[in-house]
């Protein structure tokens, strides 16, 4: 995100909005917002009447979004609840398509770039976005090259609108880069919500090539659903040969809660905080399954 100077202490009790810190350039005309829940528009440097945010910001459980544009960095604001009752864990549903975008979610001060594609299981790197789509799409990004692109702000029941900021020097390096030999298609990411607060999720999506598309959607936080398992084993035979003493969750690919299958994730917890170590469980009923990276990679029968 870029980073923008107001002669006020907030944004409410600012007059004008800058590009510098002297307070000399004045910034473009267009919509601003300091996550305070309000925001206002500039135009000719003069900031105009406080306008409240709800309706920038896009519920949970809302249907797909689907974009098709081009370059550029797409970020949204999502609220997932402030209610005692809405914790649990938040399912990210995102659909790359072929061309490569990037995705990274952050929450209560903590960023998230890890996903589980439906055709290939695991994905993510170094901090920083995870670019996820087929390698051999017309354009995928390249690691160290610079890309500058225009930045554009998710407005609820409108769509994404343009800043007017200045664009954005973005340079993917070699560990975001994570793609799959054909298009991933649904891409689960998931967001531990513990706590009533904070209600609100970030989401930054990037997209380096001139044509791209991708959908996306947020479910609001479910309490997962316990099945019973093994201790983790070295193999499958080990696994099989255990009772099923342990209790673990999973967050459903393609298949149901609380009924394992290939390429969900898994966790130690209801709310998707910890994910299960490396190598092989028993499930109901004389099954097993391989975890690697929290992501079931392989399930076969005892």
């Amino acid at each position: 995100m870029s980073t923008f100077y107001i002669n006020g202490t907030t944004l409410a009790n600012s007059t004008s909005v800058f590009t510098d810190a002297t307070l000399i350039l004045c910034a473009p005309n267009g919509f601003y917002s300091d996550g305070s829940g309000i925001s206002r528009e500039q135009v000719d440097c003069i900031l105009g009447p406080i306008q409240n945010c709800p309706a920038c910001i896009l519920p949970c459980g809302e249907p797909i979004i689907n974009v098709t544009s081009g370059a550029g960095i797409y970020s949204m604001q999502v609220d997932v609840g402030g209610e005692a009752t809405d914790v649990g864990a938040i399912v990210i549903k995102f659909y790359p398509a072929a061309i490569p975008d990037g995705i990274k979610v952050t929450y209560d001060g903590i960023e998230y770039n890890t996903l589980s594609s439906i055709v290939d299981g695991y994905h993510g790197g170094n901090l920083g976005y995870t670019y996820i789509g087929a390698s051999t799409a017309v354009c995928v990004p390249v690691a160290g090259t610079t890309y500058a692109l225009n930045e554009y702000e998710y407005i609820n029941s409108i769509g994404f609108v343009a800043t007017g900021a200045p664009a954005t020097n973005i340079t993917p390096g070699a560990g975001e880069l994570s793609f799959s030999a054909v298009s991933p298609g649904r891409c689960t990411m998931v967001i531990p919500k513990t706590s009533s607060i904070p209600s609100l999720l970030d989401i930054s999506i990037i997209g380096v090539c001139p044509d791209t598309a991708f959908s996306i959607e947020i479910e609001c936080p479910v309490i997962l659903t316990g099945y019973p398992s093994t201790l983790v084993h070295p193999s499958s035979s080990a696994a099989c040969a255990d009772p099923l003493t342990e209790q673990y969750y999973n967050a459903p690919q393609d298949g149901a809660v609380g009924i394992p299958s290939l390429y969900d994730w898994v966790f130690e917890d209801a709310y998707g905080q910890t994910v299960l170590a490396d190598g092989y469980y028993g499930y109901p009923t004389d099954n097993w399954m391989q975890v690697v990276n929290g992501v079931i990679i392989a399930i076969g029968n005892c």
